[in-house]
């Protein structure tokens, strides 16, 4: 019996696959199929891990094959590792990361001068190393790059990321020499390059890392970004909010796989629900532009587009090498795709959270809830500014509300926003004015310096009695779709406002700093939810428009 049949084709053709398809359908058998065949052997590799063979059409998306191995490595190689116990040593900083990462594969250290660092066998040369090697970190000089390129084709290597920089991103004729030596051997022998001048692959599921600080949980959450340092900044912040990430990518120059490879490989990924893409400019924006069209309408792809003022190209051309293009013509491309354009790292985060953890609204209007006069007043015009609206709460709630309170509306102020000057009756007052006939979302805020004539010691029962109002609302039908905490200038507010979101987030809540961000990352994700409906319905004229 025929178990798999497969093609190599030159190019992406939907097409060509599904005429493929029908014949391995006809044959009773599994179908692989690659863009060279260096990849149909990856292919074949990640059927036998995954233990798909024999399971007739269990077809896998053409990057998906191409890609997968990366995040699955055997054996790791780190180039450039060094026991000098007085400077920082990149290599060897790897290999303690991936290994406390709870790598399960083999890890070696490349060093000239082999031995052992660190309990880490160190060979001369990535050909010395026994048995297969899967994927090489390059931490060396760049002037040495093409010799390790050369060794690891000797090796069978299937990819190299070179943390390596001092190539195309510098205004020198040698380092862009270098990088097409690199490049032309890569093509010449099917390497895959990942970089360089980045700091690679996070994949919690098989211990791939780069920063000691990256949780070891997986989520559905992934991240591709040509700077590796905005790609810690924004693992550190999701994680400290109860996000978690299936992969994050830092790509550098992507002199071979790109940010087109990239993002259509996690469009495919089904460990992953949302993309989170940080982006100074593309090697190839008509292709890239094509992918994202398809991406969207799959799963939200929030996009931070840097390089869109003239520093801003300056500073894009010198980091990673980026053509960052005209600020207009990416605008216009964003909306068109169904991106979601944010501004910053912690927006990505922001959005991510709605669509990670609240359901999808089913409008924009809102019912804010929180103690504070003042600072309903200015949630309502962040609420407005936003897109989202603030109805008035209906007569008949807001004699509910008052009886509540003891009868009197004095001290409060119960129209939307509701001012609830009593915390403790946060659930009793969110039952009796919220009805989802009335509002689609739902706010509960707290700022943190309220109540200035109070000692601090009460402020802080107080704050903490609002948390459990808002924790004893997890499994009510009456669920904030989000809760926040003001940001504080306080040391002893910010402390107790971190502590006290890490336990909402664990809860499995949205938690945001400020009512304007969780108002505009709600929005964005309601226009988002509006675009993807006309895209899959077929209106190819429509545009994302937040």
């Amino acid at each position: 019996m025929l178990c798999c049949c497969g093609f190599v084709v030159k190019r992406q053709n939907s097409s060509l696959v599904a005429g493929l398809s029908s014949l391995a359908t006809h044959f009773s058998c599994n179908l692989l199929v690659a863009y060279r065949p260096c990849d149909l052997k990856e292919c074949v590799y990640v059927y036998k891990m995954r233990g798909w063979f024999g399971h007739t059409g269990q077809d896998i998306a053409l990057t998906d094959l191409s890609l997968e191995y990366l995040f699955h490595p055997r054996s790791i190689a780190v180039a450039g590792v060094s026991g000098d116990s007085d400077g920082f040593n990149a290599g060897l900083r790897y290999l303690r990361i991936i290994a406390d990462a709870g790598f399960k594969g083999r890890l070696h250290g490349v060093s000239p001068t082999s031995g052992e660092v660190s309990g880490f066998k160190i060979y001369s040369s990535v050909r010395d190393v026994p048995g297969e090697v899967d994927y090489v970190i390059s931490a060396i000089p760049a002037r040495f790059t093409p010799q390790l390129m050369t060794d690891c084709v000797a090796k069978g290597v299937k990819a190299v990321h070179f943390f390596t920089a001092g190539f195309g991103e510098i205004e020198d004729a040698g380092g862009k020499m270098l990088e097409a030596e690199i490049l032309s051997i890569a093509r010449n022998k099917s390497i895959r390059i990942v970089g360089p001048n980045c700091l690679g692959l996070y994949c919690p599921e098989t211990g791939l890392s780069f920063s000691p600080q990256f949780p070891k949980q997986s989520g559905d959450f992934a991240l591709m970004a040509q700077s590796g340092g905005n790609s810690v900044n924004c693992v550190c912040e999701a994680s400290s909010r109860g996000l978690y990430f299936s992969k994050v990518i830092s790509f550098g120059n992507a002199i071979d796989l790109n940010e087109c490879d990239f993002l259509e490989y996690l469009a495919d990924d089904l460990k992953t629900s949302v993309i989170g893409v940080y982006l100074e400019g593309a090697r190839d924006g008509a292709r890239f532009a094509r992918i994202l069209r398809e991406a969207t309408k799959r799963k939200p792809v929030i996009v931070l587009k840097a390089g869109s003022t003239d520093a801003g190209v300056r500073a894009a051309a010198s980091h990673t090498g980026s053509m960052a293009g005209r600020k207009d013509m990416w605008e216009s491309m964003l909306k068109q795709t169904g991106a979601i354009r944010v501004h910053s790292i912690g927006e990505i985060v922001d959005v991510a959270l709605v669509f990670l953890r609240m359901s999808p609204p089913g409008g924009r209007r809102t019912l804010l809830i929180g103690p504070g006069g003042g600072a309903s007043v200015i949630a309502a015009d962040d609420c407005a500014r936003a897109g989202l609206t603030l109805p008035i709460l209906p007569a008949g709630s807001r004699e509910k509300l008052k009886q509540i309170m003891g009868g009197t509306e004095t001290g409060g102020g119960f129209r939307n926003p509701v001012d609830l000057y009593r915390p403790d009756l946060l659930k009793q007052a969110v039952e009796a004015a919220c009805n989802w006939d009335e509002f689609d979302v739902l706010l509960a805020h707290l700022p943190f310096e309220l109540y200035g004539l109070m000692p601090d010691d009460t402020k802080d029962v107080i704050r903490r009695v609002f948390i459990q109002a808002v924790l004893d609302l997890r499994e009510s039908p009456f669920r904030p779709h989000a809760v926040v905490l003001h940001a504080s200038t306080a040391d002893r507010s910010r402390q107790q406002a971190m502590e006290l979101r890490a336990k909402l987030s664990q809860a499995g809540f949205a938690v945001f700093e400020s009512i304007g961000h969780a108002a505009s990352a709600i929005n964005k994700a309601m226009a988002y939810y509006e675009w993807r409906q006309r895209a899959v319905a077929g209106d190819e004229g429509g545009y994302y428009d937040d």
